[in-house]
């Protein structure tokens, strides 16, 4: 039963999609914020969730400010997949009309160096249109991907990137084709605000700790990467700018855990200050916090 849902679910994103290919991008966004509030107000997935986290995150706003808050990730959220549903019509100078690449200079400066560019982020803005306008302005880059439980829609997803020059590493599959992308002067596009489990470092995150993954740093410090913290951000007339920072790393400290929680905490505070300026625009759903700094503890002195 679970294939037929699956492939059932495929086929009405497919016949959405080619319906969305035939509208103007206003009408879209337009479709993608109602779909959001849709979502928000009758069919509440984790609703409860994002409101808490949000809350939590912002103790100063009202109940109301906080709601509103969420109902925008939910439209964000939506958008982004009407969006994505049209990237295949997309003509390149189309999607670089959309998306504008700010700094573009810290990009080919970070590519001069020869040794790879790691774009560390998070679930922000558009992330898949921004990754999109990067292959198109001739910047060679590598997702890596967790996997989408259905896998009719999975492979979708990947065609699409595939198709906009984006080549695809599963997450946790080989770190040898990691290594050769970065060898070979290529980057990596990974997220890094969803819970790590035991294996992440603990950082600070609006003021709570959370489970990070260590990858972003671990292989800067392996390779000699450049890293740049990477944000898209959605504008009022829907129109997206991606914002490039680098992010400072000692090389010559080597890899140690607590060099790997300094890199992490860095690139963290650099996202928490924009999802502080742009709230609504951050995947709140997320369980961030879902790991607690107790596990690691208990770990340690298991070991101990």
């Amino acid at each position: 039963m679970t294939k037929i849902r699956y492939f059932l679910e495929y086929v009405f994103i497919v016949g959405l999609g080619r319906i969305l290919r035939l509208l103007p991008r206003r009408v879209v966004l337009f479709l993608g914020a109602r779909a959001g509030d849709f979502i928000f107000y009758c069919v509440p997935i984790r609703r409860k969730l994002t409101i808490e986290q949000i809350g939590r995150a912002f103790p100063g706003k009202s109940r109301r400010q906080v709601r509103a808050i969420g109902k925008e990730v939910y439209r964000n959220l939506a958008m982004n997949g009407l969006e994505h549903l049209c990237l295949p019509r997309l003509s390149r100078d189309e999607l670089l009309d959309i998306v504008t690449l700010r700094d573009e200079d810290l990009l080919k400066k970070a590519y001069s160096r020869g040794k790879g560019v790691i774009f560390v982020g998070g679930h922000f803005g558009n992330w898949e249109y921004m990754g999109a306008a990067i292959t198109g302005k001739g910047y060679p880059l590598t997702y890596v991907v967790a996997g989408i439980a259905n896998p009719y829609i999975d492979e979708m997803v990947n065609r699409h990137r595939k198709d906009a020059g984006i080549s695809i590493i599963s997450k946790g599959m080989s770190i040898r084709a990691m290594l050769k992308t970065l060898h070979n002067n290529g980057a990596m596009a990974m997220l890094m605000d969803q819970d790590a489990g035991r294996n992440g470092t603990f950082v600070e995150f609006f003021g709570r700790k959370c489970s990070t993954p260590k990858g972003p740093a671990l292989f800067a410090l392996k390779t000699g990467a450049v890293v740049l913290m990477v944000t898209s951000i959605r504008q009022d007339d829907g129109s997206l700018k991606a914002v490039f920072e680098e992010v400072e790393i000692d090389y010559d400290k080597g890899v140690s855990e607590e060099h790997l929680h300094e890199i992490m905490q860095r690139c963290t505070a650099r996202m928490e200050a924009y999802i502080r300026t742009y709230p609504g625009q951050w995947f709140w759903m997320h369980r961030r916090w879902k790991t607690p700094l107790t596990v690691l503890e208990n770990d340690s002195s298991g070991s101990s």
